[in-house]
C-alpha cells in the first residue's frame, strides 16, 4: 500500500483498489455464479449452503470458494494481498468465504461499528501500524452503483466512540456513503466498519464475491455456517495452502 493509501483505509475503513483482477477472471468466476444462481440449494457441493433464507430478493451462499477451482485465484492477487498485510498488522490467514446476489429491493442492513467493541472486529492504529483483526475483500462481479444497491459505509465508524443512534435501514442513517464499484474492483474495509449496501431500486442484479482475512490466530467466523471442508487444503498449491493455514 502507498501512503495515500494508508491514509484513506486509515481514515475512512476502506480503500477501492481499482482493476485488479483481470477480466478474463471476472468471466470465469461469473460463468460459476451463474450456474449457482439457478441451482436449487439441495445440490450444492458441500460444504456450499445456504447462509441466509433465500427470498427473491437476495441470495447468500456460503463457503462459495470450494464451489470451482475458477475461484481459487482471487484468494491470492498479489496486489490485495499486499493490502490485507499492510492493514492486519501481523500474520493473517483467509478465514471464510461467501457470495451474495441482490435483486430489486433487496439490500443489506447497516451493521458492525467501533462502540462497543466486538472481540472478532476490531481497529486501532498505533505507532503507524494499522490493526484490523477482520478484513474483508468485496469483488463486485458486475458494475454496481448506488441505484443497484451497491456496497455502503459509514465512513470512520470503525474509530466511533458512541454507539449509533440510526437503526439497520439505509435509509436511516444520514452519513451513509454509497461505494460504486465496477467489475475489476476490489473495495477492501475493515469489519469494524458500520456496512451494508444501498436499497436495489434499479432491478439489475447486483452479485458480489467476499473473501474475508483475519488476523492468524482468530477462530473461524461461524456464522452462517462458514468454514472450510478438510480435504480443501488438498485441492490449492502450496501457496493458496499458506493462505488458509493457521500461521
Amino acid at each position: 500500500m502507498n501512503q495515500e493509501q494508508k491514509y484513506l483505509f486509515d481514515l475512512q475503513g476502506y480503500i477501492v483498489l481499482e482493476q485488479i483482477v483481470p477480466p478474463a477472471l471476472v468471466a470465469a468466476c461469473n460463468a460459476v455464479l451463474d450456474r449457482f444462481e439457478t441451482m436449487h440449494p439441495g445440490n450444492y457441493p458441500a460444504p456450499l449452503v445456504l447462509g441466509q433464507e433465500r427470498t427473491p430478493e437476495n441470495l447468500y451462499i456460503s463457503n462459495i470458494i470450494e464451489g470451482d477451482d475458477a475461484l481459487l485465484p482471487l484468494m491470492e492477487l498479489s496486489e490485495l494481498l499486499d493490502a490485507v498485510e499492510c492493514v492486519t498488522g501481523g500474520p493473517f490467514r483467509l478465514n471464510h468465504t461467501y457470495t451474495i446476489y441482490r435483486w430489486g429491493g433487496g439490500y443489506t442492513g447497516m451493521h458492525m461499528h467501533g462502540t462497543p467493541i466486538l472481540p472478532k472486529c476490531q481497529y486501532h492504529c498505533r505507532n503507524g501500524q494499522m490493526v484490523s483483526t477482520l478484513t474483508k475483500a468485496v469483488f463486485p462481479m458486475l458494475d454496481c452503483g448506488p441505484d443497484d444497491g451497491c456496497f455502503a459505509v459509514i465512513p470512520g465508524a470503525h474509530k466511533s466512540n458512541f454507539i449509533k443512534p440510526w437503526g439497520s435501514h439505509p435509509d436511516e442513517n444520514p452519513p451513509l456513503q454509497p461505494v460504486p464499484a465496477r467489475a475489476g474492483d476490489v473495495i477492501l474495509f475493515t469489519e469494524a466498519l458500520t456496512h451494508g449496501s444501498t436499497v436495489n431500486v434499479s432491478g439489475r442484479p447486483r452479485r458480489t464475491l467476499y473473501y474475508c482475512y483475519s488476523i492468524g490466530y482468530m477462530p473461524d467466523w461461524g456464522g452462517q455456517h462458514l468454514r472450510f471442508s478438510p480435504g480443501f487444503a488438498d485441492r490449492l498449491s502450496p501457496s493458496q495452502q499458506e493462505i488458509i493455514a493457521l500461521k
